[in-house]
């Protein structure tokens, strides 16, 4: 792109780019019919958060909601988020609800993880969970099995369970997103620009280079959720710095890859937790 291309242009173009470069997680939206919305918002008094009541669909379809709906299904923290939820939800309208949460293996058979990538320092598993019956049980759910009504236990995609989503209101990471709108370039290299868009309050990270796009969602401390890209992104300085090693900067600069940026501090965006490539 020319540097004399107008701002209305540029609009023009990142939108298209937007809507053409779609990933993973808004493909997913689009080829799967959406899970409608039974209740919500409901705040969270403890923590602030909204949180809305999917009807029944699969993990995978509950997620892509969640995601459009600018959150993600609900990160369980502590034994306070683990009782709210399953006393808002669990018997909502009167009826038992099995319910998504969050939790899932990125490849089967493996670790759990939160799909926002926050550390997994509390679980409730039900007796002998998980235990991955038949090698497939790679989504977590909050059941109501007697004697453990809540706890969690791994199952299939199951289109039987009702998700729980979790949007986090923060203002000023809203504030801080938009700051980031404009061009980019994937590690400095002028000749794989990167764009930040803005639509309303949706901002979208779009890897040109890669022709792939992912809404952003700000947390706060300064970490950067790409959803449909499974990675975070830290600021600093003038560069993001995403979890699997890249990054980019707002300029396109002369460098050493070995010297432009030091290793302590991608190790430090990264984390031992944040280990997925940033287009699968």
């Amino acid at each position: 792109m020319s540097k004399g291309v107008s701002g209305a242009v540029f609009r023009l173009i990142i939108m298209k780019t937007s809507i053409l470069c779609l990933g993973f997680g808004a493909l997913l939206s689009t080829t799967y019919a959406f899970a409608g919305i039974l209740a919500g918002p409901i705040t969270n008094p403890a923590n602030g958060h909204d949180y809305f009541l999917l009807s029944p669909n699969s993990w995978t379809v509950s997620e892509a909601e969640a995601e459009r709906l600018g959150g993600t299904l609900a990160i369980i923290k502590n034994a306070g988020d683990q009782e709210w939820v399953f006393s808002t939800f669990g018997n909502y309208g009167g009826a038992r609800r099995q319910l998504w949460i969050g939790l899932h293996r990125k490849t089967p058979g493996g670790p759990f993880t939160w799909v926002d990538g926050t550390p997994v320092n509390y679980t409730d598993w039900g007796a002998n969970e998980p235990n991955n019956e038949g090698g497939r049980e790679d989504w977590a759910q909050m059941r109501w099995e007697s004697p453990e009504p809540g706890m969690w236990n791994d199952s299939i995609d199951s289109s039987q369970f009702s998700g729980v989503v979790e949007v986090v209101k923060n203002p000023k990471g809203l504030k801080a997103l938009h700051a980031l709108v404009g061009q980019w370039f994937e590690e400095g290299n002028a000749q794989k620009p990167c764009y930040v868009a803005a639509s309303g309050d949706a901002v979208f990270a779009i890897n040109d280079s890669n022709h792939f796009s992912g809404r952003l969602v700000s947390y706060r401390d300064g970490i950067l959720f790409v959803a449909a890209w499974q990675v975070h992104g830290e600021l600093i300085k003038d560069k993001i710095l995403w979890s699997n090693g890249t990054w980019w900067s707002r300029k396109p600069v002369e460098y050493d890859a070995a010297d432009s940026i030091k290793p302590e501090e991608l190790k430090k965006a990264a984390g031992k937790q944040y280990d997925t490539p940033l287009l699968q």
